[in-house]
């Protein structure tokens, strides 16, 4: 039985309709995307559902550095455990202060595929820092 999902980000296509994917790799690369932007206690129902970004948010680089994988590979183990982290790559920082995450990953269909996350840290006076 072929698997359907809404496509993420959520739109809806020209004839009204939202759109769906059935392909297993997008499937699960939306659900991974969907828990990264999720913080833990953010849905009501479902409280411990998302990242625990809060561990690395105010830390600095090499803190940040090492916290972020972690919490990332935590919360993929824990909410999808037929996904493989394969690495966390972090790509340098950007002009802006914040920084690549490249997140390799194996799919249950053994599609390899990467993400690109732009993260970043938040000094005590409030400005952001790669």
């Amino acid at each position: 039985m072929t698997q359907q999902a809404v496509s993420f980000p959520y739109t809806i296509g020209t004839q009204g309709i939202v759109q769906n994917t059935t392909s297993p790799a997008k499937i699960y690369v939306d659900r991974v995307l969907t828990l990264l932007s999720t913080y833990v206690g953010q849905r009501p129902m479902l409280p411990t559902y998302g990242v625990d970004w809060s561990g690395s948010l105010f830390e600095n680089d090499n803190d940040a550095q090492k916290a972020i994988p972690v919490a990332i590979t935590q919360a993929i183990g824990k909410w999808l455990p037929e996904v493989n982290v394969t690495s966390i790559e972090f790509a340098g920082e950007n002009v802006d202060g914040t920084e690549n995450v490249i997140l390799s990953l194996h799919l249950p269909d053994d599609t390899l595929t990467s993400l690109t996350i732009n993260t970043g840290t938040i000094t005590y006076s409030g400005i952001i820092a790669g």
